[in-house]
């Protein structure tokens, strides 16, 4: 029943990242504090290992693609959360499945802007959504 609870909350609160990056291009502090206690609960529910190390890879050059502009602060966050119960070796697969879905994704927009341009009302992507996706795919295959 924890482990189904678990599931179920990490399934909540990813939706509402995902929807509030979506309407609003914003991830808060607070959903990404809690996504980041319930991934470290991990530990206690699935036995699984915190790594450090992974989030330090990708918060060095996230924070200079933030810099640059090329990524917000919000996803930077995001992406280094889910980096705590992602194993080492599918590190790299999950940041490729991030860019192949957004790419996918910048597409789609396009595609959507060309066709009815009043349909789109917010400047950039809501990157949260592969994001979130690679990352629970990854947390999957990890644990």
């Amino acid at each position: 029943m924890v482990v189904l609870s678990w599931w179920l909350s990490l399934a909540t609160i990813c939706l509402y990242i995902c929807w509030r990056d979506y309407k609003c291009r914003i991830i808060s502090n607070a959903s990404v504090f809690f996504l980041g206690a319930l991934l470290t609960s991990s530990c206690f529910v699935h036995g699984s290992q915190i790594q450090i190390l992974n989030t330090l890879v990708l918060l060095i050059p996230g924070l200079f693609l933030w810099k640059i502009g090329a990524f917000g602060a919000g996803d930077i966050k995001l992406i280094c959360t889910f980096s705590l119960l992602i194993k080492p070796d599918l590190l790299f697969l999950t940041v490729v499945i991030v860019m192949l879905l957004g790419g996918v994704e910048a597409l789609l927009y396009t595609l959507i802007k060309s066709i009815n341009p009043a349909s789109i009302v917010h400047d950039g992507l809501p990157f949260a959504i592969p994001i979130v996706c690679s990352g629970v795919f990854s947390i999957v295959a990890s644990i």
